[in-house]
C-alpha cells in the first residue's frame, strides 16, 4: 500500500468515526454508496477517486457550527458528483427516494450537466446562491480542486479555474451570505480560503 493510499484509508476511518459519533447516519449511508461508486484513481494516477469527496466533506466538518443543516450539507458534499458522473445508476428520483428532497435538490443544483441537461454558468451559480446547502458545498469543492491541480492541469487551465472563482464564486458567496446570514462564518471562511489559494496560483504562474 502506497503512502497516499494509507493516508486515504486513515482519513476514511476517521470520517466514519466522526459521522457515527454524531449519529449522522444519512451521511454515513452516502459515504459508503459513493465510496463503492468511485473506483480507480484520480488524474494523478495514484490518489483514490473517492478522496475528492472525502476531502471536500472533511473541510466542511470544520464549519459545522456555522451550518443550518449540518448532516444534510455533509451528505450533499459526499454525493455532489453523483448526478453528473453516475446518472445512469443514480438519477435524481433515486436520490430523492433514498436521501430525501432537500439532499437531492441540492445535488441537482450542484450538477452542471445531468441526464442530457446542460446549465449555463449564470443559471448554475444563481441556483447555487439561493440554496443554503449547495452554496457551502460548491466553494469547498472548488477549494479542493485548486489545492490538487498543480502538476495535473497545465497553467492555462489552472488560471481559468481562478478566473471562474473571481467571476462567479465571489458574487455567489455574497448573495448566499445575505440570504443565509446564520451561515456567515462558513461563507467568510470559504471565501478567505479561496482567495488565498487563487493568489498563490497566480503568484506561481507569474514567476513562470
Amino acid at each position: 500500500m502506497s503512502e497516499v493510499e494509507a493516508r486515504h484509508k486513515k482519513q476514511l476511518a476517521v470520517m466514519r468515526g466522526w459521522l457515527e459519533g454524531r449519529q449522522f447516519y444519512q451521511a454515513m449511508d452516502a459515504l459508503e454508496l459513493v465510496r463503492k461508486l468511485e473506483q480507480g484513481t484520480r488524474k494523478d494516477g495514484e490518489t483514490p477517486k473517492f478522496h475528492h469527496q472525502l476531502s471536500v466533506t472533511r473541510l466542511l466538518t470544520t464549519l459545522v457550527p456555522h451550518m443550518r443543516s449540518p448532516e444534510a450539507t455533509l451528505t450533499v458534499a459526499i454525493l455532489h458528483d453523483v448526478l453528473e458522473d453516475h446518472f445512469d445508476k443514480w438519477p435524481r428520483e433515486a436520490l430523492t427516494e433514498r436521501f430525501g428532497a432537500e439532499v437531492s435538490d441540492a445535488v441537482w443544483k450542484l450538477s452542471k450537466k445531468s441526464g442530457g441537461i446542460v446549465k449555463t454558468a449564470d443559471f448554475y451559480f444563481e441556483e447555487i446562491g439561493t440554496c443554503p446547502i449547495a452554496s457551502l458545498v460548491k466553494p469547498a469543492d472548488r477549494a479542493h480542486n485548486l489545492q490538487t491541480m498543480e502538476g495535473v492541469f497545465p497553467p492555462q487551465k489552472q488560471l481559468r479555474y481562478v478566473q471562474v472563482v473571481e467571476d462567479h464564486f465571489y458574487p455567489m458567496l455574497k448573495i448566499a451570505r445575505r440570504a443565509f446570514p446564520n451561515q456567515y462564518g462558513a461563507y467568510e471562511n470559504l471565501k478567505i480560503l479561496l482567495r488565498c489559494q487563487c493568489r498563490l496560483i497566480q503568484a506561481i504562474h507569474r514567476e513562470d
